[in-house]
């Protein structure tokens, strides 16, 4: 078959309606009115066994400390599960269905999946002896203390030395033996036993797994990723989760290709070229003419639709960067601005802090897209999901502190709804 017999040719529309639902946050009826797979997973999937199918489902979600509203992996799971908790997270960590390591970023995973990442261990592993004398003592420590002790935080495993981490700029800030976990932890000799409060326990991998040895290779860890995006582009900085030049992805795509597991996609509109699995086309070809309902989310900065921020921009129209690391007078939305998604497109931005202490959701900025008109109905939809996260938090109320032009606050909405 030449490459031209396979060639799928679709709109913009029907490409980021695929990516929705694939990521469980679609709800859409047929032709005929009837749905197929079009319900959002959050009205699929409740309890431990729904945060571990939707991790499975995804294939990986990312991890990230930051809590101005909450973790980006609670947030992330919130949106598909119904009633979740983080408590259901930690217990599947204990239960040893789900582990950590490198996908996009720092991410929690199924189980089964741990031998697919042992080539990026095997890497790590062979840096171990070029370390610095000070990290490699930090090592032997580490070892031995998780060895007799483990699992253990990073914070009971004491040095006064201190070593230029991943993070730090120029200056030694990063305490050795937390260096050296990470290496560890990369290499694969130790494993995140379990979280608790999200602070991570780590201990030695033979303790927890009883083995080391893997089956996985770059090919097994590339599917995996191909399912985790559905839709993807040789030029996504993050393909195939491992760092190689783009003439070996294009080859390694074009071989797919031929092989019948990848389509190419021709996007009206859009130059460049992406790549669908060839198993999604039928749902992808059903969803042209699709209804979709205007159900609206909150997507954390992490979510797993942000990873591709130029399929963002092609397949949405909605361009899209993570403020928080930037100086407060060069940012433009807020530090943890949250997408707001309506049906199949994003309308808005929302900018929000949870108080903890006063239980309190603070809304800070929301912001339209130019395009997007700020009707009763909508905005009814938007402040119910803020609502919503405010009541999944734990919140007592939510305070719209808003800055920039908010058509309608929830008082606005429920006023009107009155008179009308």
């Amino acid at each position: 078959m030449s490459r031209n017999e396979t060639v799928c040719r679709t709109s913009v529309v029907r490409l980021r309606r695929l990516v929705l639902a694939r990521s469980g946050l679609l709800r859409w009826t047929g032709r005929r009115g009837r749905r197929t797979e079009g319900v959002p997973w959050r009205e699929q999937l409740r309890g431990e066994d729904g945060v571990l199918e939707a991790i499975r489902r995804l294939e990986a979600v990312q991890l990230d400390p930051v809590a101005v509203v909450d973790r980006n992996h609670h947030l992330v799971l919130r949106n598909r599960v119904a009633t979740y908790r983080s408590e259901q997270l930690e217990a599947l960590y204990r239960r040893k269905l789900v582990f950590e390591y490198w996908a996009h970023g720092r991410c929690v995973l199924p189980f089964e999946d741990y031998p697919i990442f042992e080539p990026v261990r095997a890497r790590f592993r062979a840096r171990l002896r070029d370390l610095a004398p000070t990290t490699k003592a930090a090592l032997r420590y580490v070892r031995e203390r998780l060895r007799t002790e483990g699992p253990l935080p990073a914070r009971r495993l004491e040095s006064a030395d201190r070593v230029v981490g991943y993070w730090d700029l120029e200056a030694a800030k990063t305490k050795a033996t937390s260096q050296a976990l990470e290496h560890l932890w990369e290499a694969g000799e130790v494993v995140v036993a379990y979280r608790q409060a999200d602070e991570r326990y780590f201990t030695l991998t033979t303790e927890w797994l009883g083995r080391t040895d893997g089956a996985g290779s770059w090919d097994t860890l590339l599917h995996k990723y191909l399912r985790a995006y559905g839709v993807t582009q040789v030029g996504d900085p993050h393909f195939g989760w491992r760092r190689w030049p783009v003439t070996e992805r294009k080859k390694a795509v074009e071989r797919l290709v031929q092989q019948g597991v990848l389509r190419p996609v021709q996007v009206e509109g859009v130059r460049r070229t992406y790549y669908v699995l060839s198993a999604l086309v039928p749902l992808l070809e059903s969803l042209s003419e699709a209804r979709v309902a205007p159900d609206v989310y909150l997507l954390p900065p992490l979510d797993n639709v942000l990873w591709d921020r130029e399929r963002l921009a092609d397949l949405f129209g909605f361009r899209y960067s993570w403020e928080i690391y930037l100086p407060p007078t060069k940012r433009r939305y807020g530090p943890y601005t949250m997408p707001v998604l309506e049906g199949d497109r994003f309308i808005g931005r929302l900018d929000a802090r949870f108080d903890r202490k006063e239980r309190v959701l603070r809304v800070v900025q929301l912001t339209l897209e130019p395009d997007v008109q700020p009707s009763l109905d909508r905005m009814r939809r938007v402040w119910s999901a803020v609502e919503g996260l405010a009541a999944d938090l734990g919140a007592g109320r939510v305070e719209p502190r808003v800055r920039s032009a908010n058509p309608l606050s929830p008082q606005d909405t429920r006023r009107r709804g009155r008179k009308a």
